[in-house]
């Protein structure tokens, strides 16, 4: 099964024109270079070849050949590297577009020609090639690195069809569809296993390295590539709705955003471009009008302040630095929906941490069960599993796992933060915290035991209550300790009862626990934290914890077992289980911001200084050059150390 997607093409040359000196179309002419600078294989041959013809006519010209022969030779040369650049230069004044790298480069070039200077005039747009050249080599890899994540989810699916398996495409795969996957494939859809077993790597999903074992009844999550045994399974969503997708759609959005900095810097090379060739202009014709020098001499400088306009290093490493790190960040199981959330993340300084789900596993046991008198056990938990089944909750599910069942549920009504309330066996049943008896007027005897206490009422009378437990993650406390040590502050928003909430805190090693709250109230204690602490971001995985995951600076959802509305509310998704994903992803961010401003501080640094030492006269064209092409090649490469390590491909 093919792994190659239709999001492939889209992204082949996205922020790989952004050195377009300003214009802002999206052509791949727009960069001012007739060729991407994420060039493929065979573009890459091609620019060799001229480069190599180039290079050599110019060695023969300067070792061999004198006076007119050697003229001709270096302008054969001249051509064999700039005829490219020369004729989009010429499309581009077509066009109206004058203000590109194409036009600015052979002006320059045909300038020191004209001056007698063939050889500079060849050598300049030879390292331009060259420099060029290792660009499209460099943000050819990140291109690879994004189309990893792009090539999650295959074109196809193998369908149960009048109960033989057929290749279709995968878009006409529907929930309850039954589907096929053989080892060494990628699971096409999310699902349900009905057949066979297999381990199943889930690493270009979650970041995680370890296969996981999947049998009948385990979930299985489309992008993960089958390892083992042939698997059968059934669909749950459609293909335009599995986590795969969900996935996809997200490092799009996040790869077209622009942050803040990249905003920045398209508005500020508008600016600077037109004010180098405005100087160009001034130095190449006040001094000698004012006798300050001949007109060769300043015109020479000119031209070489014509080379250094275009802001190539800025106005491409800054995107491909983000990009970079986009990337990076999708590799390790987390995913941003938009580029500036990692701007956001680094100014974040505090982290509001849900309970269930997120710092603990969220599978929950029953523990005890306490009965008023006239209730037994068995009764208490089916009254309380008839009204929980549908739901999603952890709780709910550990209610029903120790049911037996077998009660019918006439009505039901979910109360957001209280609990619910329903007809079950003709009683009146409600099932939830202590906020939901208080509201009913029903009284309760208080629970000292650790876990959540979940309270039972039947016809306006107390019935008993439900212990459940759970167990903090491996990785929690590890992963919190490494807030801590990013000088972060950490606290704890819950709306389990305080025992419960302290005693989770207390072995992941939080200090600030706020128990006992609803939604609205999550969302009130976000604000007294970012005012006391500044940015707060607030990680949870419940369908409850949307409006807070909106409210705050930056929302970020538990993935693979978070809910949909959670997803949806939050700025980035940790796809894996574990709360060790956060430290690393304001790690990356952090690396990130720090790449894109040392991009901008050494790319400006290197053009002023040589714009000065040009207008002195004490700079060559070659110079002008490395100003240009050599600080975005090395802005470039800077970028591409951000990238993740190539993986190979799955077939």
């Amino acid at each position: 099964m093919s792994n190659k997607t239709r999001h492939e093409h889209e992204h082949e040359h996205h922020h790989a024109h952004g050195c377009g000196c300003s214009c802002s179309c999206h052509d791949d002419d727009c960069c001012g270079h007739g060729h991407s600078h994420g060039a493929d294989p065979d573009g890459i041959k091609k620019e060799i070849v001229f480069i190599a013809v180039s290079a050599a006519l110019t060695a023969i010209a300067l070792l061999f050949l004198d006076g007119t022969v050697k003229m001709i030779a270096l302008l054969a040369a001249y051509f064999a590297a700039g005829a490219e650049i020369l004729f989009n230069a010429f499309k581009g004044v077509v066009k109206g577009r004058i203000v590109d790298e194409n036009f600015l480069m052979s002006v320059a070039t045909i300038g020191a020609i004209a001056l007698g200077d063939y050889f500079e005039g060849v050598m300049v747009m030879l390292l331009y090639r060259i420099g060029e050249l290792l660009q499209g080599i460099a943000v050819g890899r990140s291109q690879r690195s994004i189309k990893q994540v792009l090539d999650l989810r295959p074109d196809t699916v193998r369908l149960d069809i009048n109960g033989q398996f057929m290749v279709q495409p995968a878009e006409r795969a529907k929930a309850g569809d039954i589907f096929e996957v053989l080892p060494g494939e990628r699971i096409p859809l999310d699902g349900m296993v009905i057949e066979g077993e297999s381990f199943i790597d889930l690493s270009a999903i979650t970041g995680e390295s370890v296969p996981v074992h999947v049998g009948k009844n385990d979930e299985l999550i489309s992008g993960g590539i089958n390892k083992s045994g042939r698997i059968v399974a059934i669909a749950a969503k459609e293909a335009g709705e599995s986590t795969a997708s969900r996935i996809i759609h997200a490092v799009e959005e996040a790869a077209e955003s622009k942050p803040r900095m990249e905003s920045f810097i398209t508005s500020f090379a508008r600016v600077y471009t037109p004010a180098v060739m405005a100087l160009t202009v001034l130095v190449a014709a006040i001094p000698p009008l004012f006798g300050l020098g001949d007109w060769t001499t300043w015109i020479h400088r000119g031209l070489l302040l014509l080379v250094i306009s275009c802001p190539c290093a800025l106005v491409l490493s800054v995107p491909l630095t983000f990009f970079a790190g986009l990337a990076r960040q999708s590799n390790s199981g987390i995913l941003f929906k938009a580029a500036n959330v990692m701007e956001a993340l680094c100014s974040v300084k505090a982290v509001a941490l849900d309970k269930t789900g997120t710092i603990t596993k969220g599978s929950f046991n029953v523990t005890s069960v306490n009965c008023e008198k006239g209730f037994d056990e068995e009764e208490l938990i089916n009254l309380a599993a008839a009204l929980e089944a549908k739901s999603t909750h952890p709780i709910a599910h550990a209610i029903v796992s120790a049911a037996k069942g077998g009660y019918e549920t006439e009505s039901m009504e979910e109360i957001a933060g209280f609990g619910v309330r329903g007809e079950v066996n003709g009683k009146t049943v409600l099932v939830g915290n202590k906020k939901l008896m208080r509201s009913e007027g029903i009284s309760y005897p208080d629970s000292s035991e650790r876990g959540t206490t979940v309270l039972v009422a039947v016809d306006g009378r107390f019935a008993g209550s439900i212990i459940i437990d759970d167990t903090i993650k491996e990785n929690s406390a590890m992963a919190i300790a490494s807030l801590k040590k990013q000088g972060l502050a950490v606290a704890l928003l819950t709306g389990d009862g305080d025992s419960a909430a302290r005693a989770v805190a207390e072995e992941a090693g939080i200090e600030s626990v706020y128990a006992s709250l609803m939604p609205g109230e999550k969302l009130e204690t976000l604000k007294e934290l970012r005012a006391k602490h500044g940015p707060v971001m607030f990680v949870g995985d419940g369908i409850n914890d949307s409006v807070v995951l909106s409210g705050a600076d930056v929302g970020c959802a538990m993935g693979i077992g978070g809910t949909d509305a959670a997803v949806e509310a939050a700025d980035m998704v940790l796809m894996g289980e574990e709360l060790a994903a956060l430290p690393k992803a304001i790690d990356i961010s952090k690396r990130t911001i720090i790449v894109a401003k040392e991009n901008v501080v050494f790319a400006l640094a290197v053009k002023l200084a040589v714009m000065v030492l040009g207008i002195m006269g004490a700079a060559e064209m070659w110079m002008a050059v490395f100003a240009d092409v050599g600080t975005a090649l090395i802005c470039v490469l800077n970028a591409v150390r951000l990238l993740p390590i190539m993986k190979k491909e799955q077939k």
